[in-house]
């Protein structure tokens, strides 16, 4: 099976489509009151469900239970998860 490529004017339809819809979506997203918005992140479900259970979360990680911590070096970009030493990676104080 051959494909031929997209002529530029498919691509440039394309590329307006994808930013449009972006746009769209952002401002939907915008729209939802903070209380209301679903946790889209491993550290914002953890310090949801430390808020919910009365406890304070870490002042040292915010209740994320670590960090990402950037080990680039030669052009390749590594990232890697390091647990807050102050909470033992369990999020609360």
């Amino acid at each position: 099976m051959t494909r031929t490529r997209p002529v530029p004017a498919e691509q440039d339809a394309h590329r307006r489509l994808g930013a449009h819809l972006l746009d769209v979506v952002r401002r939907q997203d915008a729209a939802i009151p903070a209380d209301r918005r679903a946790p889209r992140t491993v550290a914002e479900m953890r310090l949801r469900q430390i808020e919910a259970s009365g406890q304070q979360p870490c002042g040292t990680c915010h209740g994320a239970g670590g960090s990402t911590v950037d080990y680039s070096e030669g052009g390749i970009t590594r990232k890697g998860w390091v647990r807050c030493d102050a909470c033992q990676g369990r999020g609360t104080a």
